[in-house]
């Protein structure tokens, strides 16, 4: 189903998504998320604002948790099936519907309780989940229903904090906040991998001033516990945590524990190096592990989490000339320059960034005038780069 839905069409889904069978309902969700798949921009929002005066959102938030009596399906086990069905299909649907929607569907799903519905689904998964982990030690194996609306509930929670409204929501559940980085550190990328979200949805709550107080808090260690899938997750979980990174830069009240205690230098930097190597001065003061590897040594492939990673720099070079120092004495200029002429042989563009590369400019400004101007001119060429692939 795809186009503008007329009046007809639309009762028929609601009366659907309000039928007592729960098969009924997973087409009925189905035919939600389809009807929000045209490649018509203006029918997907008409139908948004259609289903959002029919109170859409509500049905399909009830669905989360509504049980179905035995009477409906024989036996408990068939029973607690469809259930976990009809929960992934409604959250689908959800998604679909707050990823076009916007502000206005997700304040209408916010209404609803969907927040703490989905922190119950995923208290309730999650045994389930840890109990196959430690039976099925397997990258190969297929996802369990489980772990598909556990992965599920946690892309609805994506796109709901892309939202103002979702983010403050969310934010007011700080239980659940503390749940998901908990689920999301200790659960490692492998196999089906269902709180790869979680980055993402720490990355939308940061870019707000109380999502990056709650991330900062030093007692929670938040930050620590997923930074270390910046070198070793899916681009999935890599691309969140290099966002969560970049946002919390912005708080220059916190730039010298950022700089000085947690090190975040080494995190940042360690994914932007690659094979090319350094001059011998350039080492001083730089971390080992960036050039240890040699020609072995990878560069993050992705030129999305590499230009968020270079915003994170120029949000610290921001932060002051004490910040600016520790960036100088950490050699974190020279990775850049490295940085800036591997993206120009990939562009093939053989053009200085920023004047850098200008012997005549350089003579004129300061060397912190240039490596800031490089940097700032890197960021710009990385987005036209990632555009073309």
């Amino acid at each position: 189903m795809s186009g503008m839905l007329d009046a007809e069409q639309l009762a028929e889904i609601v009366s659907f998504l309000s039928n007592d069978r729960p098969d009924v309902k997973c087409e009925a969700c189905d035919a939600t998320s389809a009807s929000l798949g045209s490649d018509d921009a203006l029918a997907n929002r008409q139908n948004v604002a259609t289903m959002l005066e029919q109170d859409v959102p509500k049905l399909l938030s009830k669905m989360i948790s509504t049980p179905y009596p035995p009477g409906l399906i024989s036996g408990k086990s068939i029973n607690e099936v469809w259930k976990t069905r009809v929960q992934y299909h409604s959250l689908n649907a959800s998604s679909a519907l707050v990823s076009i929607g916007g502000e206005m569907a997700a304040e209408s799903f916010i209404s609803s309780g969907i927040i703490g519905r989905i922190g119950e689904l995923i208290m309730e998964h999650t045994p389930a989940i840890t109990q196959l982990r430690q039976m099925m030690n397997d990258e190969a194996r297929d996802a369990n229903e489980s772990e598909r609306v556990v992965d599920a509930g946690i892309a609805f929670l994506s796109n709901l904090t892309r939202t103002e409204s979702g983010s403050s929501a969310f934010l007011d559940k700080e239980s659940l906040v503390t749940k998901l980085i908990s689920e999301f550190s200790s659960n490692p990328p492998t196999g089906f991998d269902c709180f790869q979200h979680v980055g993402s949805v720490v990355m939308n709550i940061t870019q707000m001033e109380r999502g990056r107080k709650i991330i900062l808090n030093t007692s929670t260690k938040y930050l620590g516990k997923m930074v270390p899938f910046l070198r070793g997750g899916s681009v999935t979980r890599r691309y969140g945590v290099a966002g969560a990174i970049r946002n919390v830069c912005f708080e220059k009240d916190s730039s010298w524990w950022l700089l000085n205690e947690f090190k975040i230098i080494d995190t940042i930097c360690f994914p932007l190096c690659g094979p090319e190597g350094f001059d011998i001065d350039d080492k001083v003061g730089m971390n080992p592990e960036f050039w240890l590897a040699g020609i072995d040594k990878k560069r993050d492939p992705e030129a999305d989490i590499r230009h968020l990673l270079v915003e994170a720099i120029l949000l610290l070079c921001a932060c002051g000339r004490r910040a600016r120092e520790t960036l100088r004495e950490k050699q974190v200029y020279a990775v850049i320059k490295v940085l800036d002429l591997s993206e120009e042989n990939e562009e093939g563009e053989g053009v200085g960034v920023g004047g850098a590369n200008d012997d005549n400019d350089n003579e004129e400004r300061s060397d912190e005038d240039v490596e800031r101007e490089r940097c700032a001119a890197l960021s710009p060429r990385m987005r036209r780069c990632r555009s073309s692939h």
